[in-house]
C-alpha cells in the first residue's frame, strides 16, 4: 500500500494526545464519582452500565480519527488486472463500384453510402488490425493492400468518386479470386504472423450479381474458414442506373442505362446471393440502409466475434480512501449510539 497525500499523515500524531486527554478526562469523572459517594450504589441509576464502556467508546472514536487521517493521505493498492488480448483481425472490404453502385436510392447513393460504411469500421479499427479494399465490377482490383493506416483507403475514394463513366458488370467471383490471393501474398510473406491473425472478408453491394460464377472460388473461402459477412446496398422500390456523370459520384447524370426500347432500367437490391454467401461461410448479412444493422455489423465482426489470442496481466493502483472513510464513518456511529 502507498500513500498519495503522505503530508495528511501528520494528523497520526494527534492521536494520542487525544488518547490522553480522554484518559483525563475519565479519571476526573470517576474521582468526582467517588467524592459524590458509594459508587456501588450510583451504578444502578448512572448511564455507564459497565466500567469498561467509556474506554470502548474512546476506542472507537480514536479509530475513526486514525481511519479519517489515513483516508485523507490517500491510500492505494497495488493490484494485477487480466485483460483478455484480442485476435488481431485482417478486414479485407470488398467494394462493389459497378454503375448500380450509383444509383441514387440511398443517401447520397449506394456508393457513398458503402464508403460512410467503410469510414466508420475505420475508425472504430483497433490498433493491432490491418484494412485492405479491393474495388469490383466485372473484374477486380487491389485499391490498398493490408495496411495498419487506413487513412489510405479513404484516398482512393476520391479517385472513385471522380469516376465520371463507371465500368459496366457485376462479378462476385472475381473479387473472391482476388481476396483470396490478396489472403495468400500474405501469409507467404510473414507466415507466423499470418497464422495468429484473422481474416475477415465484407462484402458491400447491391447484390446484382451478372456473371454467376462464384461457386468456385467460394469454395476455395469456405476451405480457408474466413468469414464473408455482406452488407447489402439499395430499396426495393429501386432507382435508375447511371452511367455517365457530370462532375463524379456526386454530380449530375447525363446518361442513364437504358433497354433495347429506350426506357431507363430501374436496378433494385437482390440480397438473395449476397445472404446464401454469407450464410454459407458462417457470416451474416445486414441491411446497409439501416443503421441500427450496421451498428449490429460492426460489433460483430470487430468485437463479438473476435477471439480472445490470450491475456494480459497489468499493475493498476486501486484507490482505497473510500473504504477508509466509511470505516470511520461507522465508527463515530457506534461511539454515538453505544
Amino acid at each position: 500500500m502507498e500513500f498519495a497525500r503522505q503530508e495528511y499523515l501528520w494528523l497520526l500524531l494527534v492521536i494520542p494526545v487525544v488518547i490522553l486527554l480522554w484518559g483525563m478526562g475519565l479519571w476526573h469523572q470517576r474521582r468526582m464519582r467517588l467524592r459524590f459517594g458509594n459508587i456501588g450504589n450510583l451504578q444502578s441509576i448512572s448511564r455507564i452500565s459497565w466500567s469498561g464502556k467509556p474506554w470502548m467508546r474512546g476506542l472507537l472514536f480514536v479509530a475513526a480519527l486514525a481511519l479519517m487521517a489515513l483516508g485523507l493521505a490517500y491510500p492505494r493498492a497495488l493490484v494485477r488486472e487480466l485483460h483478455a488480448v484480442p485476435t488481431p483481425t485482417d478486414l479485407v472490404f470488398l467494394l462493389d463500384t459497378s454503375p448500380s453502385m450509383y444509383a441514387r436510392d440511398m443517401d447520397p447513393s449506394r456508393l457513398g453510402r458503402a464508403e460512410r460504411i467503410i469510414q466508420r469500421f475505420i475508425y472504430l479499427k483497433q490498433a493491432q488490425d490491418r484494412y485492405g479494399l479491393i474495388g469490383f465490377n466485372w473484374t477486380s482490383v487491389v485499391l490498398s493492400y493490408m495496411t495498419s493506416d487506413p487513412q489510405n483507403i479513404l484516398l482512393y475514394f476520391d479517385y472513385l468518386n471522380q469516376e465520371e463513366t463507371p465500368q459496366p458488370g457485376t462479378n462476385v467471383g472475381s473479387v473472391l479470386t482476388n481476396a483470396m490471393r490478396l489472403v495468400a501474398t500474405e501469409q507467404q510473406g510473414d507466415p507466423e504472423s499470418a497464422r495468429r491473425r484473422r481474416v475477415v472478408f465484407l462484402l458491400l453491394s447491391d447484390g446484382d450479381d451478372k456473371a454467376k460464377d462464384v461457386e468456385k472460388p467460394l469454395a476455395e473461402v469456405i476451405k480457408s474458414g474466413i468469414k464473408i459477412y455482406a452488407i447489402g446496398l439499395g430499396s426495393a422500390t429501386g432507382s435508375y442506373v447511371p452511367l455517365e456523370m457530370a462532375g463524379g459520384l456526386n454530380g449530375q447524370v447525363v446518361k442513364y442505362l437504358e433497354r433495347a426500347g429506350g426506357t431507363r432500367l430501374v436496378s433494385r437490391a437482390e440480397m438473395k446471393t449476397m445472404r446464401d454467401i454469407s450464410e454459407r461461410t458462417g457470416g451474416r448479412f445486414f441491411r446497409g440502409e439501416s443503421d441500427k444493422q450496421v451498428d449490429e455489423a460492426m460489433e460483430e465482426i470487430l468485437f463479438n466475434t473476435r477471439p480472445v489470442a490470450g491475456f494480459q496481466s497489468n499493475a493498476v493502483r486501486k484507490d482505497l480512501y473510500m473504504y477508509f472513510l466509511t470505516a470511520a464513518f461507522g465508527c463515530l456511529l457506534a461511539g454515538v449510539f453505544l
